[in-house]
């Protein structure tokens, strides 16, 4: 590495979020503080800029991540029912690993890239994309990473939340099929699209329950609870009756006492849904027992169903396009839940 004599050069790291497999449009973020002068020379950081989730450049030498290939910078993905920007996502992601990173590599590839792998911190950084899922293993050109994608699709990390097109075929011109149907019901004013979006980007602060493949049920800031995912949009239908198991978490809203247990949600007769649901047992954050809650014969309207009386409120609906799942929000007494189940 280059060493200045009589001046100490600050780390200069320019972060570039650009579209495609390495060319398109650049910008560049530079910090650039005062120079100061040392009796000892420091050495100077690489410039460092991020084209996409597999493609960087350094002090002027692209680099092509091997054996990997990440979501491009304009591809969007679709998990509960809702298309985000994944490509964006995977950008990201590699940026906030990108100060100190350097690559390693002999070869390069048809568009005079380098290829190799690169690190920071002593971690290999192609392997931490696949196995957080902004990047699949590129088994065209090596097998190195499969372990990590496998890993990364067991617990639906990243892009395998949900839908989405392999980079090499939307490069091609593939694209998602169908329609969002995402849907929300809240307690609370809230955005629930920006809370998706939030979640699948890994942050969850400030969210105390549960992910589910369809929908997502959960207490944000101990003040809200929320459902939100895939809609079905229609009713359950078919010969017999049906059962749907899960949770349900909930908060004391004067002690802000956290509450949880298990979630039954059951329709007798498919042929004339309506809806029984109930909690149980209700445990207290104090580990004390709590009375169950129950609500029967709910009607269900185009896949949602709901009840307001004097006892409190219950609003839901059912998750997939096959009905899978089933969640919402509930009110009654000092408490206010969210639930979810799958059948």
């Amino acid at each position: 590495m280059k060493k200045l004599s009589m001046a100490a050069t600050a780390a200069l790291i320019a972060v570039l979020a650009a579209c495609g497999g390495g060319g398109g449009g650049t910008s560049t973020a530079v910090t650039d503080p005062p120079a100061t002068e040392s009796e000892t020379d420091t050495p100077v950081a690489a410039r460092i800029r991020v084209i996409d989730a597999d493609t960087v450049e350094i002090d002027g030498t692209r680099w092509r991540l091997h054996a990997i290939d990440a979501p491009e910078t304009r591809q969007t993905c679709r998990a509960w029912g809702r298309t985000w920007d994944c490509g964006a996502a995977a950008t990201d992601a590699l940026m906030s690993r990108a100060a100190s990173m350097s690559c390693a590599g002999s070869e390069s590839d048809r568009y005079g890239r380098m290829i190799g792998v690169c690190s920071a911190a002593g971690e290999d950084l192609n392997a931490w994309l696949v196995a957080e899922g902004w990047a699949l293993a590129y088994r065209q050109f090596g097998s190195d990473y499969v372990a990590e994608e496998d890993e990364a699709r067991t617990h639906r990390r990243g892009i395998h939340r949900g839908d989405f097109v392999a980079p090499w075929d939307w490069r091609r011109g593939e694209r998602l099929a169908g329609d969002d149907t995402f849907a929300a019901i809240a307690s609370d004013a809230i955005d629930a699209a920006a809370l998706a979006d939030r979640m699948l980007t890994g942050d969850v602060t400030g969210l105390y329950g549960h992910w589910m493949d369809e929908s997502v049920f959960a207490i944000v800031e101990d003040t809200t609870a929320v459902s939100f995912g895939a809609a079905s949009g229609t009713t359950p239908s078919a010969p017999g009756g049906a059962v749907w198991h899960g949770a349900f978490v909930g908060v004391d809203i004067r002690t802000r006492e956290r509450i949880e247990g298990a979630a039954v949600i059951d329709i007798d007769d498919l042929a004339r849904p309506d809806v029984d649901v109930a909690f149980m047992p209700l445990i207290d954050a104090q580990v004390h027992s709590q009375s169950d809650l129950s609500w029967e014969d709910i009607p269900v309207v185009e896949g949602a169903f709901g009840r307001q009386d004097a006892a409190g409120t219950i609003e839901g609906r059912f998750y997939g396009s096959d009905h899978q799942e089933a969640g919402g929000i509930f009110e009654r007494g000092h408490m206010i839940g969210a639930f979810g189940a799958s059948r």
